[in-house]
């Protein structure tokens, strides 16, 4: 379910890259062969594009770390948001970081299967008993209902736990 939870940090490696594009065609002090620039230099300052690789896509650079405390910050809200009934859709929540050479991406989201719906919302819908069950059983304002036939549920209003936490923090 990722709804939205799916950041590449694509801009960070897109500017990298046309500076490095930019340096090798116009760039003055570029060291290495032509067509590599390995390391570069520009008034002074000098990048090593192993040093920025590091930076901006494994676990020890800064953009990673950023990208965590703000995914898990969004996890946190997301878990504080989202609707209650057993707890089992809270404590589903969760944030996996993985990166390679194209980027780095954040996936926040649940693997229960209502997730979606809890968060969507639903439409008014019918719900008839499971095939070979003769009655329908549910609870309905703390009260069983045993019913012979099928009920009009009337559906759920969205709670958008989760996209509202990835705008507040991964949009900043």
């Amino acid at each position: 379910m990722p709804l939205g939870g799916f950041i590449p940090d694509s801009p960070w490696i897109y500017y990298a890259n046309k500076f490095n594009n930019h340096v090798r065609k116009y760039g003055k002090g570029a060291v290495g062969s032509p067509g590599t620039a390995f390391t570069f230099a520009v008034g002074g300052v000098v990048i090593y594009k192993a040093a920025l690789h590091k930076e901006l896509n494994t676990s020890s650079g800064g953009l990673w770390k950023t990208l965590e405390i703000r995914g898990n910050k969004a996890v946190k809200g997301a878990k504080r948001m989202v609707g209650v009934k057993t707890g089992r859709l809270r404590a589903s929540i969760h944030m996996r970081h993985t990166g390679n050479a194209t980027g780095q991406y954040l996936w926040i989201g649940s693997q229960v299967n209502y997730a979606y719906m809890h968060h969507q919302g639903t439409r008014p819908h019918l719900i008839s008993p499971k095939a070979g069950g003769k009655v329908l059983r549910f609870s309905s304002k703390g009260r069983l209902v045993v019913t012979p036939g099928p009920v009009m549920h009337p559906g759920t209003r969205p709670n958008p736990y989760l996209s509202a936490q990835l705008r507040h923090f991964a949009f900043r």
